[in-house]
């Protein structure tokens, strides 16, 4: 059920947010605020994470998921009723509740780790994530067919993957509600509850070393990978390419971010968390330089570069989520992965918010060498807490 769920999830998240920067551009008549309705959307996720998450640790993963994906379905159709009224402003309150509801599929992943033992945690949490690739093949694949259907039904184009975000979320919500049974927080070892008295509230987890990278290193993943996927279809378009090339680039980018996540999954609990996360990196830093290097145009060379840029995001999210998992104890868990959701969520929502002033200073390329260089932070702190890091 949680496959299905996220599936169901990720195929309307990714259909909805590939287009926003482009609907905010019709909007508005400039990029410059381009990015702003995939930031909205990104800090929705960010401030509902928390709430979200302590919702789960008081009635369990199943009223978390399933609240959450019913609020993101009235955010789309908040942000497709938008588009017809050409209402910015009303646009980006519906992308805010569209994140908001979608952090419940978000933080869906840590219910896997809930029902399997330590040593198969990465497995199981990239198997959640290996969901995604429904949404990176369906989401992309439907814009046109959507957008053909929104137009026969006398509506804006654009709306129509809009409103298959909508649906879909309704659909994840329902299967969440009568499918997640028994909740998956019911198999946690409740004889462990007492290693709270030796932990410390959350705020005192987040000083240790371990925690503080795992943390930093997702923050990164997801700044570069939003920062260059977010003005990648504006980018497209100015190049003279249509809806069908920006989806089958985010297409090959979404793909990237979960298709190979079992085998993601099977070097991190096989070869270790830490030793994914450094490759994760390296290859964000190849897919940016990329990046930086073809023009709009230039389809083949873009497929390999987000195919490269959703790779890379994918060896840091699920050898990352694990190794935070690993290092939080059982009674503070969940909370602590609703705080660092929120972090990394609201650094997603930081990153896609300038990608449309970068785009317009400084351009494509200079946007993704920014991405790069960014990768030198974990790095950094990998070296610097390396007694602790590596032992």
């Amino acid at each position: 059920m949680l496959f299905a769920g996220t599936g169901l999830a990720h195929t309307g998240f990714i259909a909805t947010i590939t287009v926003g920067s482009l609907i905010a551009e019709d909007l508005l008549g400039s990029a410059s605020l381009a990015g702003l309705p995939s930031a909205t959307a990104t800090i929705g996720v960010a401030i509902g994470t928390a709430p979200i998450a302590a919702l789960m640790a008081r009635q369990g993963r199943r009223a978390g998921i399933s609240g959450g994906m019913g609020l993101a379905a009235a955010g789309a159709l908040i942000a497709a009723a938008a588009i017809g009224l050409d209402s910015f402003a009303l646009f980006v309150v519906g992308m805010f509740a569209f994140g908001f509801g979608n952090a419940g599929d978000r933080l869906s992943r840590y219910a896997a780790a809930d029902v399997s033992p330590p040593q198969q945690r990465s497995f199981a949490i990239s198997i959640v994530v290996w969901a995604g690739t429904i949404g990176a093949v369906l989401g992309p694949l439907l814009l046109e067919p959507t957008e053909r259907l929104a137009e026969d039904l006398g509506l804006a184009g654009l709306a129509g993957p809009v409103l298959l975000g909508a649906a879909a979320a309704a659909l994840a919500a329902i299967v969440a509600f009568f499918g997640l049974r028994p909740d998956p927080l019911s198999f946690v070892d409740e004889a462990t509850q007492d290693e709270v008295d030796a932990a410390g509230a959350v705020g005192s987890l987040l000083r240790l070393p371990t925690v503080r990278y795992a943390i930093v290193a997702l923050i990164i993943g997801q700044v570069v990978m939003v920062l260059i996927m977010t003005m990648t279809p504006v980018y497209i378009r100015r190049a003279g390419d249509g809806l069908g090339i920006v989806g089958l680039v985010i297409g090959a980018h979404t793909l990237g971010m979960f298709a190979v996540s079992p085998l993601t999954g099977w070097f991190a609990d096989r070869f270790g968390r830490l030793p994914v996360m450094v490759t994760g990196q390296v290859v964000l830093v190849v897919s940016a330089v990329m990046a930086a290097a073809v023009g709009g145009d230039d389809t083949v060379l873009l497929v390999a570069a987000l195919f490269l840029l959703g790779l890379g995001w994918n060896f840091g999210f699920v050898a990352g989520s694990a190794y935070l998992t690993e290092h939080a104890p059982t009674a503070q868990r969940v909370r602590l992965q609703g705080v660092a959701d929120a972090m990394v969520w609201t650094s997603g929502a930081a990153a896609s918010l300038s990608s449309g002033f970068l785009l317009e200073a400084w351009g494509f390329a200079a946007l993704s060498l920014i991405g790069a260089a960014l990768v030198a932070i974990p790095a950094f702190l990998l070296v610097y807490y390396r007694s602790v890091i590596l032992r």
